[in-house]
């Protein structure tokens, strides 16, 4: 009876985390499928999309940089599906970065898979872009990663450049340290609530109103001054405010 107990609760925790990260089998469009003859007959979007598809490194890379700049939320879908099936390292980051200035969302749950399940580069800036969406939840994992890595040993100088690209600050690149300022500047205080499971999936950023869009996405290392130390500023009361020269 002790084992059937056991292998339930085991069983309810394994639910509620993800399952590893694996790419998934791409999904051919009718851009995709059309034949060579029928290209002038595409729209723009089409295009972009097969570009970014069927096309070499640099026209893949092309591509994604035109659809992010575009801001279509018709492609963001897009954006979506192509981070989860296509192989390459460089073109994943690039994406990644185009779904954090998009603010939108729906990337969280997707960039929340590769950030816990990737150990590499792309893991770290898909924490770097939930970051920016206003989730800090997997930034414990950055933090752990500043530890001596035998096997690769530039993911802690990596990590580090990471954690002061996003928080702005300048901290020795000890764990130490980035578990103070983490524990004191969080963005997302998840663990404060009674309802809060390590083993669970913290909440999604805050979206506007009738919306996918994040209410206020961070700005990238511009940490926002603490309310209390504005307060202080804003009543320190100057000498030239009450003092006046009435000489003409």
């Amino acid at each position: 009876m002790t084992r059937i107990l056991i292998l339930a609760v085991m069983a309810a925790v394994l639910a509620g985390c993800d399952s590893p990260y694996t790419r998934e089998r791409p999904v051919a469009g009718a851009c995709i499928t059309c034949a060579p003859k029928e290209l002038a007959n595409l729209s723009e979007s089409d295009f972009l999309m097969r570009k970014a598809t069927l096309g070499s490194r640099t026209e893949r890379m092309e591509a994604i940089d035109v659809i992010a700049r575009t801001n279509d939320p018709s492609l963001f879908t897009f954006l979506l599906e192509r981070l989860k099936v296509d192989d390459d390292r460089f073109i994943q980051i690039r994406i990644m970065h185009a779904l954090s200035d998009a603010a939108d969302v729906r990337a969280v749950p997707v960039l929340r898979r590769i950030a816990r399940w990737d150990d590499t580069r792309v893991g770290i800036e898909a924490i770097e872009a939930l970051y920016d969406l206003g989730d800090d939840s997997l930034m414990l994992k950055l933090i752990d990663m500043l530890r001596p890595n035998e096997n690769y040993p530039e993911i802690p100088s990596v990590a580090y450049r990471s954690l002061c690209r996003m928080t702005g600050a300048s901290i020795p690149p000890t764990r130490r340290a980035w578990l103070v300022y983490y524990q004191t500047r969080r963005l997302a205080p998840y663990e404060t609530k009674a309802w809060y499971w390590p083993f669970q999936q913290p909440p999604l950023p805050k979206t506007a109103e009738n919306s996918t869009k994040i209410e206020q996405p961070l700005l990238r290392g511009k940490p926002q001054l603490p309310d209390q130390d504005v307060r202080v500023r804003r009543k320190t009361v100057q000498f030239s405010d009450f003092w006046k020269n009435e000489a003409p």
